[in-house]
């Protein structure tokens, strides 16, 4: 299962980063990342695939969750991705700074003795209503990583 989720997602990848902007507006998508991990190769590869997304025209959002939310830690230490040569935080703030929306879960962000003081600016605080929002249009792409 896990495998056909990644190949989906590199086929996602691959898609997103062939796209013009003309054919992006033309079917525009939004990309929404599921993120649960703080591993910077799994990390890295959403958080650059969000970012080839959004060169190409798309919406996306990211969602960060369970051991995800270290991510936005601006306390905590992270390790260079080398495909992007950027850490996972740098490439969520690509993201942000290119329209990207980041949401993080606060139930997770409590379990992990965290707030909102704790996060880089430009992360949004989630919750069902936040998040589900961002998930509830017909056209949304789910990724998971």
């Amino acid at each position: 299962m896990l495998a056909m989720i990644r190949r989906l997602a590199a086929i996602a990848l691959l898609a997103a980063s062939l796209a013009t902007p003309a054919m992006a507006e033309e079917d525009k998508r939004t990309f929404f990342y599921n993120i649960t991990t703080d591993d910077t190769w799994a990390a890295g590869m959403a958080a650059g695939q969000a970012n080839k997304a959004l060169e190409a025209g798309h919406d996306v959002v990211v969602f960060l969750n369970v051991r995800a939310v270290y991510l936005a830690s601006t306390s905590r230490q992270q390790d260079t991705f080398a495909a992007a040569g950027d850490t996972p935080q740098e490439l969520l703030q690509s993201a942000m700074d290119k329209g990207g929306r980041v949401i993080i879960c606060p139930m997770c962000m409590s379990q992990a003795g965290m707030s909102m003081d704790d996060v880089i600016e430009g992360v949004e605080r989630g919750g069902p209503d936040v998040t589900f929002e961002a998930l509830n249009d017909p056209d949304t792409v789910v990724l998971s990583y």
